[in-house]
């Protein structure tokens, strides 16, 4: 279940991140308060947990929050944030995934942007499940690069990106089968946010502006189905 995403591409991607709560206006904020309730005592346990964006949205409501991630500081500094906001903190690992066993069971079990980097993806929404307590909730998100939209798109201006992803796993029927197939309800299963374009790994002016141009005809784009415009791809199921 090796990782099409090797350490550099992390170390890359999170090392100049902030800790901060994800915006209100962010979909994926915006799906979870639609689609999960408020607990006073239930847990969550985030696979691929580091920053912590949607961590702490889990916080205010009111789960107690356990992580993993092979990134540094996993262990110290983002437990240690998520606490001083005021939230439930429980345990996280800084762990390779592929290797983790807990005994613990968890209530909801999610990760957003993490299973499509996995050629085996199949195998490890798989340990989503085993992770979860009978009754409990499965989530998954990955971005929408399986359009053809995004697909054309990135492979013309950034291909890179592409190369760092498992095309088969951003498949919204796809992930539902390996769920049902896994024992799972079934409980939503959506295309999320409008269209959004952004560069993942360049961030000077022109592809700023390259994007700026591309995000301008975003109101052409929403004519087309969702399943085409879409940022993301959400997943919530439950282990029956």
């Amino acid at each position: 279940m090796k990782s099409v995403a090797g350490k550099a591409y992390w170390s890359n991607h999170w090392q100049k991140t902030n800790f901060e709560i994800a915006p209100t206006n962010h979909p994926v904020r915006q799906w979870i308060e639609k689609e999960i309730a408020p607990t006073r005592g239930a847990s969550c346990l985030e696979i691929g947990c580091y920053p912590g964006k949607f961590l702490a949205v889990f916080g205010e409501k009111g789960y107690a929050l356990h992580g993993i991630d092979s990134f540094v500081g996993t262990e110290s500094l983002l437990p240690t944030w998520l606490r001083n906001r005021g939230y439930k903190v429980g345990t996280f690992y800084q762990s390779d995934f592929l290797h983790f066993k807990t005994p613990d069971l968890y209530d909801v079990v999610y990760s957003f942007g993490f299973i499509e980097h996995f050629k085996d993806w199949q195998g490890i929404l798989s340990k989503h499940v085993e992770l979860t307590k009978t009754g409990g909730n499965i989530i998954v998100e990955v971005p929408n690069l399986k359009s053809p939209l995004y697909y054309l798109l990135y492979k013309l201006l950034e291909p890179k990106v592409l190369e760092n992803h498992e095309m088969s796993a951003m498949d919204l029927g796809a992930i539902c089968n390996v769920l049902e197939k896994e024992g799972c309800k079934i409980q939503a299963a959506d295309y999320i946010g409008i269209f959004y374009f952004r560069f993942v790994t360049k961030h000077n002016k022109l592809p700023t502006m390259i994007a700026s141009f591309i995000n301008f005809f975003r109101p052409l784009f929403q004519l087309l189905p969702s399943c085409i415009y879409a940022r993301y791809i959400g997943v919530i199921a439950v282990k029956n």
